[in-house]
Protein backbone atom coordinates (compact mmCIF):
# COMPACT_ATOMS: atom_id res chain seq x y z
CA UNK A 1 0.00 0.00 0.00
CA UNK A 2 1.34 3.41 -0.98
CA UNK A 3 1.74 6.15 1.62
CA UNK A 4 -0.97 8.16 -0.18
CA UNK A 5 -3.51 5.38 0.20
CA UNK A 6 -2.48 4.77 3.79
CA UNK A 7 -2.98 8.45 4.67
CA UNK A 8 -6.25 8.71 2.77
CA UNK A 9 -7.95 5.62 4.17
CA UNK A 10 -6.14 5.61 7.51
CA UNK A 11 -7.35 9.12 8.34
CA UNK A 12 -10.88 8.09 7.43
CA UNK A 13 -10.74 4.97 9.61
CA UNK A 14 -9.29 6.92 12.55
CA UNK A 15 -12.05 9.54 12.22
CA UNK A 16 -14.79 6.92 12.20
CA UNK A 17 -13.17 5.11 15.13
CA UNK A 18 -12.95 8.31 17.21
CA UNK A 19 -16.54 9.19 16.38
CA UNK A 20 -17.72 5.74 17.46
CA UNK A 21 -15.58 5.92 20.59
CA UNK A 22 -17.03 9.29 21.65
CA UNK A 23 -20.48 8.90 20.06
CA UNK A 24 -22.43 9.65 23.23
CA UNK A 25 -23.56 13.27 23.05
CA UNK A 26 -22.34 13.82 19.48
CA UNK A 27 -25.81 13.99 17.91
CA UNK A 28 -26.01 17.68 18.80
CA UNK A 29 -22.89 18.33 16.68
CA UNK A 30 -24.07 16.64 13.46
CA UNK A 31 -25.19 19.96 11.87
CA UNK A 32 -21.71 21.46 12.32
CA UNK A 33 -20.21 18.29 10.83
CA UNK A 34 -22.45 18.59 7.78
CA UNK A 35 -21.59 22.27 7.46
CA UNK A 36 -17.86 21.45 7.74
CA UNK A 37 -18.24 18.88 4.94
CA UNK A 38 -19.92 21.45 2.69
CA UNK A 39 -17.41 24.15 3.69
CA UNK A 40 -14.39 21.90 3.00
CA UNK A 41 -15.73 20.84 -0.40
CA UNK A 42 -16.41 24.45 -1.43
CA UNK A 43 -12.95 25.63 -0.30
CA UNK A 44 -11.24 22.74 -2.11
CA UNK A 45 -13.28 23.27 -5.26
CA UNK A 46 -12.40 26.98 -5.34
CA UNK A 47 -8.72 26.26 -4.59
CA UNK A 48 -8.49 23.68 -7.36
CA UNK A 49 -10.39 25.93 -9.78
CA UNK A 50 -8.03 28.88 -9.25
CA UNK A 51 -5.07 26.48 -9.25
CA UNK A 52 -3.87 27.08 -5.67
CA UNK A 53 -3.44 23.36 -5.22
CA UNK A 54 -4.24 20.05 -6.85
CA UNK A 55 -4.32 16.43 -5.84
CA UNK A 56 -2.57 13.43 -7.33
CA UNK A 57 -4.62 11.22 -9.59
CA UNK A 58 -4.69 8.46 -6.93
CA UNK A 59 -5.95 10.72 -4.15
CA UNK A 60 -9.42 12.12 -3.77
CA UNK A 61 -10.27 14.79 -1.25
CA UNK A 62 -13.73 13.34 -0.57
CA UNK A 63 -12.70 11.08 2.35
CA UNK A 64 -10.92 13.99 4.00
CA UNK A 65 -13.64 16.55 3.22
CA UNK A 66 -16.56 14.25 4.05
CA UNK A 67 -15.14 12.34 7.03
CA UNK A 68 -12.04 13.88 8.57
CA UNK A 69 -12.97 17.58 8.45
CA UNK A 70 -16.52 17.04 9.76
CA UNK A 71 -15.33 14.85 12.63
CA UNK A 72 -12.62 17.38 13.50
CA UNK A 73 -15.21 20.17 13.45
CA UNK A 74 -17.58 18.19 15.66
CA UNK A 75 -14.85 17.45 18.20
CA UNK A 76 -13.60 21.02 18.02
CA UNK A 77 -16.99 22.53 18.78
CA UNK A 78 -17.70 19.99 21.49
CA UNK A 79 -14.40 20.25 23.38
CA UNK A 80 -13.11 23.75 22.66
CA UNK A 81 -12.58 26.00 25.69
CA UNK A 82 -15.23 28.55 26.54
CA UNK A 83 -12.98 31.58 27.07
CA UNK A 84 -11.69 33.48 24.04
CA UNK A 85 -8.10 33.53 25.28
CA UNK A 86 -8.00 29.74 25.69
CA UNK A 87 -9.78 29.26 22.35
CA UNK A 88 -7.10 31.31 20.59
CA UNK A 89 -4.33 29.30 22.27
CA UNK A 90 -6.08 26.03 21.40
CA UNK A 91 -6.68 27.21 17.83
CA UNK A 92 -3.05 28.25 17.45
CA UNK A 93 -1.88 24.83 18.67
CA UNK A 94 -4.23 22.74 16.53
CA UNK A 95 -3.71 24.93 13.46
CA UNK A 96 0.05 24.68 13.80
CA UNK A 97 -0.04 20.88 14.16
CA UNK A 98 -2.30 20.45 11.13
CA UNK A 99 -0.22 22.85 9.06
CA UNK A 100 3.01 20.99 9.90
CA UNK A 101 1.28 17.75 8.91
CA UNK A 102 0.06 19.22 5.62
CA UNK A 103 3.48 20.78 4.95
CA UNK A 104 5.13 17.36 5.30
CA UNK A 105 2.49 15.78 3.06
CA UNK A 106 2.94 18.48 0.42
CA UNK A 107 6.73 18.25 0.42
CA UNK A 108 7.25 14.49 0.68
CA UNK A 109 4.24 12.86 -1.01
CA UNK A 110 2.27 13.29 -4.21
CA UNK A 111 -1.04 13.82 -2.42
CA UNK A 112 -1.22 17.59 -2.74
CA UNK A 113 0.80 20.09 -4.73
CA UNK A 114 0.73 23.85 -4.18
CA UNK A 115 0.74 26.31 -7.12
CA UNK A 116 0.49 30.03 -7.94
CA UNK A 117 2.25 31.25 -4.82
CA UNK A 118 0.09 29.26 -2.41
CA UNK A 119 2.19 28.05 0.52
CA UNK A 120 1.91 26.62 4.02
CA UNK A 121 1.11 29.94 5.71
CA UNK A 122 -2.11 30.24 3.68
CA UNK A 123 -3.06 26.80 4.95
CA UNK A 124 -2.39 27.98 8.48
CA UNK A 125 -4.67 31.00 8.03
CA UNK A 126 -7.38 28.87 6.43
CA UNK A 127 -7.36 26.34 9.29
CA UNK A 128 -7.20 29.08 11.93
CA UNK A 129 -10.28 30.81 10.53
CA UNK A 130 -12.13 27.53 9.90
CA UNK A 131 -12.22 26.60 13.59
CA UNK A 132 -13.95 29.88 14.44
CA UNK A 133 -16.30 29.69 11.45
CA UNK A 134 -17.41 26.21 12.53
CA UNK A 135 -17.91 27.36 16.13
CA UNK A 136 -19.93 30.38 15.03
CA UNK A 137 -22.07 28.24 12.74
CA UNK A 138 -22.83 25.87 15.62
CA UNK A 139 -23.82 28.73 17.94
CA UNK A 140 -25.91 30.35 15.22
CA UNK A 141 -27.66 27.09 14.33
CA UNK A 142 -28.74 26.32 17.86
CA UNK A 143 -29.57 29.90 18.80
CA UNK A 144 -31.88 30.26 15.78
CA UNK A 145 -33.61 26.92 16.46
CA UNK A 146 -34.30 27.49 20.14
CA UNK A 147 -36.50 30.55 19.67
Amino acid sequence: MHIEQLLQYGSMVISIFLLILKRKGMKKFIPVGLFACFYANVICHIACHVNWWDYSSQFTELPVNCMVSPVMAMFWVRYSPSTLKRQIIWTFLFTSLLTVFEFIIERYTDIINYHNGYDWYYTWILWFLSWFIWSKFHRWFYSSHQN
